[in-house]
């Protein structure tokens, strides 16, 4: 199964979630992440010292004017690895005091584990989008604890969903993010990280990942 397959699945399932919330007649149903999970620095703190394991982007989104602007539509794929690149640089570059342990970092680590079938790129990280998810399922599950036994990590912070909006010329990002324990499966914290408006998609993806450092951990 091709990672754009796996990847456009789980962008159906998110949006078909948001529909249901918008036909509820709520303005923040429990379904739709952004409207209902709160803005929140990642706690950087709690990993201080240690190592953490850095998850693809599980979904992208884009929001109803950003849906209409047919240049972001095809860059759609683009963007999820834009996404994901702009998270990893800011937070190695801004929280030092974690080793983070990224999608390259991974692939070293399995590339002589290759029968063990864990792709760390096609990881199912946008199961964790739900606010009331509070325990990793499987597949997803096993796939990190693989990697905790390869990477000696037991922590992992996934960006599971990012949402792009577009108005008036200018572009905001939105990152929900978790951080997971991976040898229990439990989510330890989940929270938003609202960028500024930007003139481009890269700039307001980067400012969405700074916002989620604290200002203290810079």
């Amino acid at each position: 199964m091709s990672w754009q397959y796996r990847y456009s699945i789980a962008t159906l399932i998110v949006l078909a979630t948001l529909g249901c919330a918008k036909r509820s007649g709520s303005s923040a149903a429990p379904e739709d992440p952004f409207s209902v999970i709160r803005p929140a620095p990642l706690p950087v703190g709690a990993l201080e010292g240690s190592s953490a394991l850095l998850l693809p982007v599980g979904v992208l989104l884009l929001g109803d004017s950003a849906a209409q602007n047919a240049d972001l539509v095809s860059r759609r794929y683009a963007l999820v690895d834009s996404a994901a690149a702009a998270l990893d640089t800011t937070l190695r570059r801004e929280v030092r005091s974690v080793r983070w342990q990224g999608l390259a970092e991974q692939r070293r680590a399995l590339r002589m584990a290759t029968a063990l079938g864990v792709e760390p790129e096609r990881l199912e990280t946008s199961s964790l989008l739900g606010p009331k998810v509070e325990q990793i399922a499987d597949p997803l599950w096993s796939d990190l604890r693989t990697l905790m036994a390869f990477m000696g990590a037991r922590t992992a912070v996934a960006p599971a969903g990012v949402k792009l909006e577009y108005q008036g010329g200018s572009y905001t990002a939105s990152y929900v993010l978790v951080m997971v324990d991976a040898r229990t499966g439990k989510v330890l914290w989940r929270g938003r990280a609202d960028g500024r408006a930007a003139a481009t998609p890269g700039a307001a993806l980067l400012s969405a990942a700074s916002a989620a450092i604290p200002p203290l951990a810079r």
